[in-house]
């Protein structure tokens, strides 16, 4: 396990074969268009770092903290953010097909246009998020909360999923 503080430090070692950074620091860092696929950043900081059109799919993320981070058109699918926070983060375009994101917290989150299919939301927090044109469809929603989340008439639902029972409010 290699702990780095620094977009460089991390894409020398990734280069070279290291997939595990859990903990590592990378608050405010600019990750933009990185590949790193299958990349282990569970425990990490990610608070405010750019990773605009990165590659993270198969990530493990358990317990990372993207906070404010700006994940626009990143490709996220199949990676696993259990327990992560990403509230407020931007995920505008992000394509997070079969990514699980059990009991992660993505309140305030711009998920605009973003690919939510067969997601595991199980338990997820998605309060005053904004699900404008996103698209959930077969995702799994069991226990997730919805409230004050924004949705539009693009917005894509799983089968029997009812937002303004679930608390959303149109756009």
């Amino acid at each position: 396990m290699a702990k780095v503080s620094s977009a460089e430090q991390l894409l020398e070692q990734y280069n070279q074969g290291d997939r595990n950074f859990e903990g590592s620091d990378l608050d405010g860092a600019n990750l933009s268009g990185l590949v790193l696929k299958e990349i282990n950043l569970s425990r990490a900081s990610l608070r405010k770092a750019d990773l605009t059109g990165a590659d993270l799919s198969s990530a493990l993320l358990f317990q990372a903290d993207l906070s404010t981070a700006i994940l626009n058109r990143v490709e996220l699918s199949r990676a696993n953010f259990t327990g992560a926070n990403l509230s407020r983060s931007l995920l505008t375009g992000a394509n997070l097909h079969k990514t699980i994101l059990l009991k992660a917290s993505l309140n305030g989150a711009i998920l605009l246009n973003a690919k939510l299919t067969q997601a595991r939301l199980r338990e997820a927090d998605l309060s005053e998020a904004n699900l404008n044109s996103a698209d959930l469809s077969e995702a799994v929603a069991t226990e997730a909360k919805f409230v004050g989340a924004k949705y539009s008439l693009n917005t894509k639902f799983p089968v029997g999923f009812d937002p303004i029972a679930e608390g959303m409010q149109p756009d």
